[in-house]
C-alpha cells in the first residue's frame, strides 16, 4: 500500500528482487493521491506476471491495471472490449480482490445480463460470457479461484449465408457503386473489412494478378488503428481475376501508398446494408460473404486446404465449423439421395406395395 511522503505526495513500491551483493531492490512509484500510487504500482506488477496480495485493491483497479498491461499486444478491439466490460459491469467492480466470492460474482453477473443499453432488455449469451472471461483472467492472474459460475446456454447462431443465387443477385446490386469491389474481394477472396480497408494501391501486382494481404485498417472512434491481420496466416497472398483489377487500376489515386478505399469497416457495412434493403434482397451481414466463399467452393468441390489458404484461417477446425455451411437446395438433394439408400435395402416392392394396416 502506498505511503504519505513529506512532500505530500504517495509513493509506493514493488519488489524486483535483488543485486550481486544480495541488496533488496524496489520499483518506486508516486502520485498525487494513494489510489494513483497504488494502481501505478499494480499496473506494473500484473505487467510482470507478479500476482497481487494487497488488500486495498480493487476488482476494478485490478481489471484497469491488466488492460493497461495488455496495450500494445492484445488487438485495439479486444482493449476496448474490456474497457467498456470495466464501464459497464456495476458497483460489484468495487470490491476489495480478497472480499471476492462466488455468490457475490454470481449475483453480479445476474444484474449484469439484465442491464443491456441496447434497448433488448438482455445482453446476449456471448457478451455475458465475454465479461465473465475477462474477470476471470483477472482473478486467476491475482491467484483468485472462484469456481464454476452458471452462465447462460451459448447460443447457435443462424447465419444468413448468401448461396448461389443469392450471390448472384448481390453482385448485379452492387455492381458500380462504391462497395463493388468490397463485396467482390469479401466473396472471391475471403477479405475480412478492416483487410480491405488496409489495401494500398502497392499491394497490387497486376502482372501476377494477385494482392498482397499486409495490415488491417480499423476506426476506433475518432481514431484510426494500422496493425497486422488478425492471425499469422491471415497475411497471405490472394489471386484475384481481371474484372477485380480493371476496376482497382481505374481508381484515381496520387500515390502507390495511398488506400484503395477511403473507407472505415462500419461504413463499408452499412452501405451494403442500405443497397441490400432498397433491392429487396435478404439482408445479411457484410461478413456473411467471408461465410460464402468457404460455402459456396465447399459445395462446388473446391479442395478445402485451398480454401482454408485463400480465406487466411490458420485451421480448418474454425472454417468448418463456422464458415462453412450448407444451403437448403443441397440438404434436399442430399436428403433425396440418403433416403434412396434405405429404400434400395428395404424390399424390392416395398415402396410401391400398398402396405398393410397393422
Amino acid at each position: 500500500m502506498a505511503t504519505r511522503r513529506q512532500n505530500g505526495r504517495w509513493r509506493a513500491q514493488v519488489y524486483v528482487g535483488t543485486d550481486a551483493d544480495g541488496k533488496r531492490k524496489y520499483q518506486t512509484f508516486e502520485a498525487d493521491t494513494r489510489d494513483e500510487a497504488d494502481y501505478l504500482a499494480l499496473t506494473y506488477k500484473l505487467g510482470k506476471g507478479k500476482s497481487v496480495r494487497n488488500n486495498a485493491i480493487t476488482l476494478r483497479m485490478a481489471m484497469k491495471a491488466c488492460i493497461e498491461s495488455k496495450k500494445g499486444i492484445l488487438s485495439p478491439t479486444t482493449i476496448r472490449s474490456y474497457e467498456s466490460i470495466e464501464l459497464n459491469f456495476g458497483d460489484y467492480l468495487d470490491t476489495p480482490l480478497h472480499q471476492v466470492d462466488k455468490i457475490g460474482l454470481q449475483t453480479a453477473i445476474n444484474r449484469y445480463m439484465f442491464s443491456s443499453n441496447s434497448g433488448k432488455g438482455v445482453r446476449s449469451s456471448k457478451s455475458v460470457r465475454n465479461a465473465f472471461g475477462f474477470i476471470s483472467s483477472v482473478l486467476k492472474q491475482n491467484d483468485i479461484n472462484i469456481g464454476d459460475i452458471a452462465l447462460p446456454r451459448k447460443q447457435d447462431i443462424e447465419y444468413a449465408t448468401p448461396f448461389d443465387a443469392e450471390l448472384a443477385n448481390i453482385f448485379e446490386a452492387v455492381r458500380g457503386t462504391s462497395i463493388e469491389i468490397p463485396v467482390l474481394l469479401a466473396t472471391f477472396c475471403s477479405l475480412r473489412r478492416g483487410e480491405i480497408c488496409g489495401l494500398r494501391f502497392s499491394d497490387v501486382d497486376y502482372d501476377r494478378k494477385l494482392i498482397k494481404i499486409e495490415r488491417s485498417r480499423l476506426q476506433m472512434g475518432a481514431l484510426q488503428v494500422v496493425k497486422e491481420p488478425k492471425t499469422a496466416k491471415s497475411k497471405r497472398v490472394v489471386f484475384v481475376s481481371d474484372y477485380i483489377l480493371d476496376l482497382i487500376r481505374c481508381i484515381p489515386h496520387a500515390s502507390e501508398n495511398d488506400y484503395i478505399f477511403p473507407l472505415t469497416p462500419d461504413v463499408i457495412t452499412k452501405r451494403f446494408l442500405l443497397i441490400l434493403r432498397k433491392n429487396g434482397l435478404p439482408e445479411c451481414r457484410f461478413h456473411d460473404l467471408r461465410h460464402s466463399f468457404a460455402s459456396v467452393l465447399y459445395s462446388h468441390g473446391i479442395d478445402i486446404s485451398y480454401i482454408q489458404s485463400i480465406g487466411g484461417w490458420s485451421t480448418d477446425r474454425v472454417m468448418k465449423r463456422v464458415y462453412i455451411q450448407t444451403s437448403q437446395d443441397a440438404l434436399k438433394t442430399k436428403s433425396l439421395e440418403a433416403n434412396n439408400v434405405f429404400e434400395r435395402l428395404m424390399q424390392p416392392d416395398a415402396t410401391t406395395k400398398n402396405k398393410k394396416v397393422q
